[in-house]
């Protein structure tokens, strides 16, 4: 019998037209119902443009997708593709936005579809979510194909009913009776009527069944024989092969795509590469994409495969040898998983423990923290380098009881190693030195013992450095405003930033780095919110040149926010939110979740400061925070941006009661500021509530927090809400010199945002001309032709559109320029 071919469907192909009319579509069937060969021969016989990606395991994880769509997203624009690399999946809300934006900003000039193959290994909701994302702001002219063999995990119903997603069920894909006697006729073989109709029911136009169906028949196997696919299998597919191609293939089962290098290394097969040409040829179950030089072995017989050596004393052995090929082309995470498989948990241990492997965002496999959970602590304790890094992740993301745990075991280790006899001394103080800065993150909140630690890991470190905390490591916890993290005493602002300034430094040096610059960043901070605007700009900027120095994307985005705080308070409005666009394009492309939450903080503070709620990131003017990622929930900062956009949003009766909430969560780390922004927000409510008196009573009880620390900005920015208050107030105790500089302020920022209106946004005559243009449907070389410019001057034009009107894409900035009558 011939090879298996193609059949053409012309039936399945007009079902597949749909693909181009919804944003999203789910084609769903069982395995072996040729649903990748249909979706990409319709695909190609229509010449469209394809992004195609494939899940090869239930291991695989969103960073395999991220790779994979970063991959394709580069066969049409490299400049984007790395953007999206860089950038990593969304785990945020300010990375979703980006993503959005730069996939709307690509020119996808004619149909586009990405197809997820095999969708249903993915675990978790993440990319499911994500999809949902986009095919609520679908790119023009991009369509997404999920092949699948159920939809358990996807949420589709809501985009269902909105008319935004397709499904294409089993049943379109199940073979008629017309097209398996066609099939039968495309290799060679013409059952007569009996035998046909015997194919057909025995079949159920399954295709799978079918073709193993045939080829059973031309090996003497009457049709029906087997009850079960897999003894089909096993005697069409794998016993048809020699002894040692039968071994071959049980040993390549435990991947699910290999390079023929690969499978040499793993199956330890001299002539690996002669059995998959071999295969490859005579069996249509083998497959191989020549563009990647990988080979895949078609689920119906991989399952059989991996049945059939499910109890191989070999497989402990052959993943092994997997994890070493993995570890040895830096697919670390990928390669502790199948360590792991093998039950070589000391091998794991080991190489987290080789201090040339720590880099920032060590690799996490799933599987790690169970790992170290059940470990005994005599085994922890040989691999003191491991066992740091699970501590500082569980205090980091476990929660209160993770951080409880996680205390426990760094006082048992570093009891442990203080008690050891024997060890070499440089080698014992490093791991008490690495601990000591760990337990820095467990009392973040509490300088005096922050900075006891920092003197005692220098101590230890004498003359030498972290290997777990780098400069490249992450501060912050998401919150942009260092000082409001660590001012927890009410009267204590300037000691506090005074501590900070002079006893901080000492961990930079400890670090190689990390938070250089925080200094500055302390002593800009504290200008700022007691009124000294020119020592907070002048430290702002010092902070800024320091930290960019050692890349601390952290300090910069603090810095920025204190420079942007100050000029809408000085009326300089544009330069505020030049340097809010610099700092996303800068740093919204690092791959850290906690500075993109940072970020969005930020544009979320600014936005709401200029009274600009619709450009409040959503999750803000919500509350939902499951959408941001915050190391201790922010310190709580976030809570003070969701105040500011019910204020916005002139909900007084929300406004009073979340005011009533917000406390429970400035309490958890005594964040002063927050009580402050909070009861200003508590006196704007009762103002528009209950009257001038209770507004009044309100806003004195924020006055007499602040008044000692002599804090001033906090109220100048809710000047709009509060100001005929401070004129009351004011008004009744004139000789109050500390009323007076909150009243001079909040006049001052009065002036400054009338200055400013939300409709300052003018494109130039270029801009107009090549949006109108936009508008009319033409793509960006037809653009270019009509008007004699080069397409990456166009491409620069429209970037900047988007950037005036603050949309992510043609269709929103298209719509923006209609609300404001500029087309």
């Amino acid at each position: 019998m011939k090879k298996l071919k193609i059949l053409k469907r012309s039936r399945v192909n007009r079902a597949l037209k749909s693909i181009f009319d919804y944003p999203l579509t789910v084609i769903e069937a069982p395995i072996g119902y040729g649903k990748t060969t249909a979706v990409r021969e319709f695909l190609s016989s229509r010449g469209s443009a394809v992004l195609w990606l494939s899940f090869l395991s239930s291991e695989d994880t969103v960073s395999f997708f991220w790779d994979s769509l970063s991959l394709e997203i580069g066969r049409l624009d490299a400049e984007a593709s790395a953007r999206l690399k860089n950038l990593g999946f969304p785990a945020d809300a300010s990375q979703a936005a980006n993503v959005l934006s730069i996939l709307h900003e690509l020119d996808f000039e004619q149909d586009t579809v990405l197809v997820i193959d095999d969708f249903h290994l993915i675990k978790g909701p993440q990319i499911s979510s994500f999809l949902a994302l986009i095919a609520r702001k679908p790119p023009d002219n991009l369509h997404i194909a999920i092949v699948t063999r159920d939809t358990s995990n996807l949420d589709i119903s809501e985009l269902t009913a909105k008319g935004l997603c397709n499904i294409l069920p089993q049943q379109t894909l199940c073979f008629t009776d017309g097209e398996i006697r066609d099939f039968c006729a495309l290799m060679g073989y013409a059952p007569d009527n009996a035998e046909f109709r015997k194919i057909s029911e025995y079949t159920g136009g399954w295709i799978s069944m079918v073709y193993l169906t045939l080829l059973g028949i031309v090996r003497g196997i009457p049709i029906g024989k087997s009850d079960v696919i897999d003894e089909l299998v096993e005697k069409v597919l794998f016993n048809a092969n020699e002894e040692n191609i039968r071994r071959f293939l049980l040993r390549l089962s435990v991947m699910d795509a290999f390079t023929a290098d690969e499978a040499l290394f793993v199956t330890e097969e001299p002539r690996a590469e002669e059995f998959l040409k071999k295969l490859r040829r005579e069996n249509a179950f083998i497959s191989y994409d020549p563009a990647t030089d990988v080979y895949r072995i078609h689920n119906v017989l991989l399952d059989f495969l991996r049945i059939k050596c499910k109890n191989n004393l070999e497989l402990t052995h052959l993943y092994g040898r997997v994890g070493q090929w993995l570890f040895a082309h830096h697919a670390n995470a990928q390669a502790y998983a199948y360590f792991c498989r093998a039950g070589d948990f000391e091998r794991i241990l080991d190489l987290l423990n080789d201090t040339s492997n720590i880099t920032y965002g060590s690799p996490y496999y799933e599987g790690l923290f169970d790992l170290f959970s059940s470990l005994p602590r005599e085994t922890l304790f040989k691999y003191p380098f491991a066992y740091l890094q699970y501590i500082t992740m569980r205090i980091v993301v476990g929660g209160p009881d993770g951080t409880r745990d996680s205390v426990t075991r760094l006082s048992e280790l570093q009891a442990a190693y203080e008690g050891m006899e024997g060890l070499d001394p440089r080698f014992k103080n490093q791991v008490l030195a690495e601990a000591a800065l760990i337990r820095t993150v467990s009392v973040f909140n509490d300088v005096v013992q922050m900075a006891a630690c920092i003197r005692e890991a220098l101590r230890l470190f004498d003359g030498g450095t972290s290997c777990i905390f780098r400069q490249e490591n992450v501060v912050g916890f998401a919150s942009p405003h260092q000082l409001y993290t660590y001012y927890k005493e009410p009267g204590k602002l300037k000691e506090t930033a005074d501590f900070m300034t002079a006893e901080f430094p000492a961990f930079v040096q400890a670090t190689n780095g990390c938070c250089t610059g925080n200094d500055y960043l302390t002593t800009a901070e504290y200008a700022l919110e007691t009124g000294d605007w020119q020592a907070a700009e002048l430290n702002a900027f010092k902070t800024i040149y320091k930290a960019q120095s050692r890349n601390q994307v952290s300090l910069v985005i603090d810095a920025s926010l204190t420079l942007m705080r100050l000029y809408i308070y000085q009326g300089k409005t544009n330069e505020a939110l030049e340097v809010l666009q610099q700092l996303q394009e800068d740093h919204a492309i690092k791959n850290t979740v906690y500075l993109n939450t940072a970020l969005e903080l930020v544009k979320g503070y600014i936005y709401a400061c200029l009274g600009r709620y619709s450009s409040i990131p959503i999750w803000l003017q919500t509350g939902d925070m499951s959408s941001a990622q915050l190391m201790f929930q922010g310190v709580a900062f976030n809570y003070i941006v969701y105040g500011k956009a019910v204020l916005l949003s002139k909900n007084y009766i929300k406004l009073e009661m979340l005011t009533e909430e917000f406390n429970r969560y400035f309490s958890v780390f005594h964040n002063q500021l927050g009580f402050l922004h909070n009861q200003i927000l508590k006196a704007a409510a009762k103002y528009r509530l209950y009257g001038m008196d209770a507004g009044r009573e309100s806003l004195m009880e924020a006055i007499a927090m602040a008044r000692e620390d002599h804090i001033i900005l906090p109220f100048a920015e809710y000047a709009p809400a509060i100001i005929d208050m401070m004129r009351s107030i004011h008004h009744s105790d004139s000789r109050d010199m500390y009323i007076k500089a909150i009243y001079d302020a909040c006049e001052q920022y009065m002036a400054s945002l009338k200055r400013t209106t939300q409709s300052a946004v003018s494109l130039s005559g270029r801009e107009i001309e090549i949006l109108t243009l936009t508008a009319e449907g033409l793509k960006r070389d037809e653009i270019a032709l009509r008007l004699h410019l080069a397409t990456g001057t166009v491409k620069n034009h429209l970037e900047n559109i988007y950037r005036k009107l603050e949309t992510s894409g043609r269709t929103a900035a298209i719509k923006k320029a209609r609300e404001l009558k500029l087309l």
